[in-house]
């Protein structure tokens, strides 16, 4: 069964999120998220090419990016621990594994579009 579907990637961003290390600030009970909006954005923009790409050329013109994209999504994750703690969490290389045609290849770049949007609504910042 795939990791990803339709039905559930935005409610898996959400989990996602929520897990991910953080503080809180007691003074205004406001959560802290180790991971910055600058590095989780940096993620997202290895992804939007590849979702452009998508809508003009067919999968097999596009498997070797999709390959790439997980070597970078790896040293991203090195070089970085609350990038491995999201990788690791939102199960990011298991689903790049996954893709196998371009609906798969969409559905996971709007998954990561999600990550974003929920880590700033529960308060991410740089």
């Amino acid at each position: 069964m795939a990791i990803l579907t339709d039905d559930n990637y935005v409610d898996k961003a959400e989990k996602v999120i929520k897990s991910l290390n953080h503080t809180k600030d007691h003074r205004n009970n406001k959560i802290k998220f180790f991971l910055t909006t600058t590095k989780i954005r940096n993620l997202l923009n290895l992804t939007s090419n590849l979702f452009d790409e998508s809508k003009v050329r067919s999968y097999k013109e596009l498997a070797d990016k999709i390959a790439y994209l997980r070597v970078q999504f790896v040293y991203q994750s090195g070089r970085e621990t609350a990038v491995k703690d999201l990788v690791k969490k939102a199960e990011i290389l298991d689903i790049l594994k996954e893709i196998n045609n371009k609906e798969s290849l969409q559905r996971f770049c709007r998954y990561m579009e999600a990550l974003v949007a929920y880590f700033r609504f529960y308060g991410g910042k740089d």
